[in-house]
């Protein structure tokens, strides 16, 4: 009976957390399922009944925003944005985050703090000097453009994330590859990279999803229908399509289911690469 008492006495503790969580999770998801259920009506049951669900679920309106908007072709346009960015920005972070951890060099210090020092300053400040050197170098209104700039703006945090990783493998660990004959770069691409997977995956997804849903400084750089993302891409479809208000939420899903998925598939690694250093 006392083991019973206290069974009950700890559930009615954890009531209000629990209680506090679901009001929570309500809220969240509140307004996910309504935008997903008004891309599958017609814009009079959304005009006449916003909040119940569709008579007719339809999802033609997912094809017509498709292929009306050329989404298809902005869909491309992030993938191939994104995923560039993410493998880039994964390469030269790691290789100077290795340098910066273990490398002794003259300016070691003073170069790495003037990679953080493009973490200091707010967008809005770098958007003039950004945009001129942009036009200077052609690279305006071209997908490579816009790669480089999403590289350079996720450099500065990647490199300070995978130096604090690298910095906790022990010394001996180089030195042992070393005695069996290991230059630095094969221990980098041997060894340091593979036991560096979870916190690669976990920069990897925040690298993505940063560009993915990126909008103003492709707002800027980027003029062609054709070279646009899907975020700007959505914006135009829904200036164009103002009052179809079932075709303007199938467009919204269209753009953030890629980065749900995503991070469904790959929450175990983000959760690991953020909690692997704290447990190494």
């Amino acid at each position: 009976m006392e083991l019973v008492s206290g069974n009950w006495q700890r559930r009615l503790r954890s009531a209000p957390f629990y209680a506090t969580l679901i009001v929570i999770t309500a809220i969240t998801l509140v307004p996910i399922v309504w935008v997903f259920t008004s891309a599958l009506k017609t814009n009079k049951e959304i005009r006449e009944n916003a909040l119940g669900l569709p008579g007719e679920w339809r999802f033609q309106n997912y094809v017509d925003a498709w292929f009306e908007a050329s989404f298809d072709q902005y869909f491309i346009n992030s993938i191939f944005i994104s995923v560039t960015t993410v493998l880039i920005v994964l390469f030269l972070a790691s290789l100077a985050a290795y340098a910066f951890a273990k490398m002794r060099f003259p300016g070691n210090q003073p170069i790495f703090f003037v990679f953080l020092i493009g973490m200091a300053f707010p967008l809005s400040a770098k958007l003039g000097p950004l945009l001129s050197l942009m036009y200077e170098l052609n690279l305006a209104n071209s997908r490579i453009g816009l790669i480089l700039v999403y590289v350079a703006g996720s450099l500065p945090f990647a490199i300070l994330m995978l130096r604090a990783f690298f910095q906790g493998f022990p010394p001996e660990l180089e030195d042992s590859a070393a005695l069996d004959g290991c230059s630095r770069f094969q221990f980098y691409l041997r060894i340091l990279l593979p036991l560096s997977k979870p916190s690669l995956m976990a920069l990897g997804i925040f690298v993505f999803m940063g560009t993915w849903n990126e909008f103003f400084q492709a707002l800027l750089l980027i003029n062609e229908d054709s070279k646009r993302t899907l975020p700007l891409g959505l914006t135009a479809f829904q200036d164009e399509y103002f009052t179809d208000f079932a075709l303007s939420f199938a467009g919204i899903n269209i753009t953030a289911v890629p980065v749900i998925i995503v991070y469904i598939i790959f929450q175990r690694n983000l959760i690991e690469g953020i909690t692997v250093g704290s447990i190494k």
